[in-house]
């Protein structure tokens, strides 16, 4: 009977081993073990999957229709630290007014000679037919990647809970354990609301040294209206976190509760008008109706990682079929346009006719 009772408590003790959730854990804590696991691995492979899913309600007082617009995203990714490697391969596709169009791409940045190197093919059903699309290729820097790993490094792992707050985000444990794809964790949840984005914002300015609404070219009035259209900002941050391992093994994100009605009162106002008769009475409304807008990333880790560029890259190369990074026209909007559009040009061109 003692025997019985002694391997029956060793069971609950291993059962409660594998269980692995423990409830004096807090937000705090699980964040801090996620962090401290998470700086350890050096590989892993996941899952990306995005859904845009948006309808546009169009009424007159008396009859509505409606547009939906659907762009979806499904990318595996993987990378490797030692050497630095990353591959991301999948597609996006967009849907609406009755036509659909699929972006097939694999993009692979490697390190070469202590470079890293960057190798992208794209194919786009509406005008490639299948494997015939094109590669690209060059440095990083080409493509304005500048990317300092161990600065990145250092940085993520300098923060912790408390610098999160500052910026705005406040992480909540959930009370009981989650399983995500058979595996249990620890979720921890947060919003993003038009407060948290401001504290976002000043807080990114004071990191950066300057205000983004000067970099982007913006007055403080328009940043002003910005915000106030996003009064009904919801973004659902979902972490899970394994609880015997403590390392992210998914994430959810959604804006299905955003509130849109100030959105809608701003676009039926600027855009609406526009349909209007003045000799009518009737009223255009626009509705943007959020079916689902979420994206979900699944992550696991492993041993090694092997990240290899297609043959077929280095075959368009060597055949002159393949585009330069390096050669292609970057377009400075600011320059480019008023060089293009300036009156003085404009008018010597003319001459020149």
């Amino acid at each position: 009977m003692k025997r019985k009772l002694v391997l029956g408590f060793l069971a609950l003790g291993a059962a409660s081993m594998l269980c692995g959730f423990d409830s004096a854990e807090t937000a705090e804590s699980v964040m801090e073990k996620m962090q401290e696991s998470s700086a350890s691995m050096e590989s892993m492979t996941s899952e990306f999957d995005m859904n845009f899913d948006v309808s546009v309600a169009i009424g007159d007082g008396s009859t509505t229709t409606t547009i939906q617009a659907l762009v979806t995203a499904d990318l595996d990714i993987a990378a490797a630290l030692d050497p630095l490697a990353t591959s991301v391969t999948g597609s996006f596709s967009v849907s609406a007014l009755g036509t659909a169009e699929t972006i097939a791409m694999q993009v692979y940045m490697v390190t070469e000679d202590d470079e890293l190197n960057a190798y992208i093919y794209t194919e786009d059903s509406s005008y490639d037919e299948e494997g015939e699309g094109t590669w690209q290729y060059g440095s990083a820097s080409d493509l304005g990647v500048d990317l300092d790993l161990d600065s990145l490094l250092d940085m993520s792992s300098s923060y912790d809970y408390s610098d999160l707050a500052e910026w705005g985000l406040t992480f909540e444990l959930a009370s009981e354990a989650a399983d995500y794809n058979g595996t249990e964790c620890y979720l921890l949840s947060a919003v993003i609301d038009s407060e948290s984005l401001t504290t976002i914002i000043d807080k990114t300015e004071e990191l950066l040294g300057e205000e983004l609404s000067e970099e982007a070219g913006l007055d403080d009035e328009t940043v002003e209206m910005v915000i106030e259209l996003l009064d009904g900002l919801q973004i659902k941050i979902e972490y899970y976190v394994e609880t015997t391992t403590y390392l992210p093994v998914g994430m959810h994100m959604d804006l299905n509760d955003t509130d849109m009605t100030s959105i809608n009162a701003f676009v039926t106002e600027m855009i609406g008008a526009y349909f209007d008769d003045e000799d009518s009475d009737t009223t255009t409304t626009i509705e943007i109706i959020l079916n689902d807008t979420s994206m979900d990333y699944s992550i696991s880790y492993e041993d090694t990682v092997e990240i290899t560029v297609p043959q077929e890259a280095f075959d368009a190369i060597a055949s002159g079929e393949a585009e330069n990074l390096g050669d292609l026209d970057v377009y400075d909007y600011d320059e480019d346009y008023d060089d293009e559009y300036d009156g003085e040009d404009l008018s010597s061109d003319a001459a020149n006719a």
